[in-house]
């Protein structure tokens, strides 16, 4: 396992929220008790208590700066249940604490780095990226492929190009950016959650609706929900809530599964296709297989594939089912269940299979080991 963790975490949320009453600034203090060097890892605030506390901030003015009293990236958002929160992106070395401030100033301007949007012009996909992956999932008026999972679009450029790849309508060559080298199917794609029946993993559906709840500069948030569908004679309902942050190969994904039982077994899934290497972990699972939608593979380069499951999430098997790599367990129906996809290119920065399953290992021991944050 390498000490210097280059990806961000999808989210940590504050372990201690201590605000006292006047006008200081706030000052925030992210402790790493991990082995791992977090880089660029984002950190939540309850923005409402900031500005109960201090009237005088407000999203328009809120400045988030470092120790040295440089200004970093900030983001203010309403979840779709109503809380209001505040983001930044925190770096703190293995074992050592970073102190931030939180205060009223005037907001520099900063690089979006995340974006999502619905795309009526193809259908009704729903795109996403951030500066290192891109992907997209399918809507209901698409007739193939019908499922749960997502298309895998590599990059290898740090700039937005969901916009550009959609204009241009030629997503599936590289024109120096990237492609859609990734086939789908009616399979798990990419990565995602679907319950387990006789032995068989149950696809589910396209999403029927969605609504964004964010969109940058540091994080875009996107909630789905989908019709009803059959598990084992059984009808289920799915809500899921996708969370792309900047500057990490890896996706939270968000479950809320309803059914009428005590536990739904599941399995976190991704197919595979001509796999190269493959590494499984307790909670983890990483591969790279060639390009699978692709006239020349070789020419084309390596995906790579990551699929993490909560640390916390007990009994859990790690195989191969129906053509998919899988993490198998049981999840409670109507409780939040979080899993993690990450998605990588050969010619996108990651060069081998060795170097991918290190990244996800890492990112999977980054997830059992949360920053803590206490604000005061």
């Amino acid at each position: 396992m390498k000490k210097f963790l280059t990806i961000a975490a999808a989210a940590v949320t504050a372990a201690a929220l201590m605000i006292s009453c006047g006008q200081q600034d706030l000052k925030v203090t992210v402790s790493n008790g991990s082995d791992l060097d977090r880089v660029c890892e984002t950190v939540e605030l309850d923005f409402g208590n900031i500005i109960a506390s201090h009237p005088e901030i407000n999203a328009g003015n809120v400045v988030v700066t470092d120790a040295a009293g440089a200004q970093i990236p900030s983001q203010v958002y309403t979840e779709d249940y109503g809380m209001v929160k505040l983001i930044f992106q925190a770096t703190v070395p293995a074992g050592k604490t970073a102190e931030y401030t939180v205060k009223a100033g005037e907001r520099e301007a900063y690089d979006t780095l995340v974006f999502s949007r619905y795309v009526p012009e193809r259908l009704d996909d729903y795109a996403y990226e951030n500066n290192r992956i891109a992907g997209r999932v399918y809507g209901p008026a698409l007739e193939f492929p019908r499922t749960l999972g997502p298309d895998i679009w590599t990059k290898s450029v740090e700039s937005l190009v969901v916009d550009k790849r959609f204009a241009l309508n030629d997503y599936h060559h590289d024109h120096g950016d990237g492609m859609d080298c990734y086939k789908v199917d009616n399979t798990l794609g990419g990565g995602a959650l679907a319950p387990l029946a006789d032995g068989k993993i149950v696809m589910g559906d396209n999403y029927e609706t969605y609504n964004r709840i964010c969109n940058g500069p540091i994080r875009t948030k996107v909630v789905f929900t989908y019709k009803p569908f059959d598990v084992d004679g059984h009808q289920v309902t799915l809500k899921r809530e996708m969370t792309v942050d900047a500057n990490t190969n890896f996706i939270r994904i968000s479950n809320w599964y309803n059914a009428a039982s005590d536990k739904l077994p599941v399995v976190l899934g991704a197919v595979i296709h001509n796999v190269v290497s493959r590494t499984d972990g307790d909670h983890y699972i990483a591969f790279t297989e060639k390009a699978s939608d692709s006239a020349d593979p070789d020419a084309d380069g390596n995906i790579h594939v990551g699929l993490v499951v909560d640390a916390a999430e007990q009994d859990v098997t790690v195989g191969t089912v129906d053509g998919h790599a899988v993490l198998e367990y049981n999840i409670t129906p109507g409780k939040r269940a979080d899993v993690w996809t990450g998605s990588g290119w050969s010619k996108g920065g990651i060069a081998t299979p060795e170097e991918w399953a290190e990244m996800v290992e890492d990112f999977a021991y980054a997830q059992a080991h949360p920053l803590e944050v206490t604000v005061k």
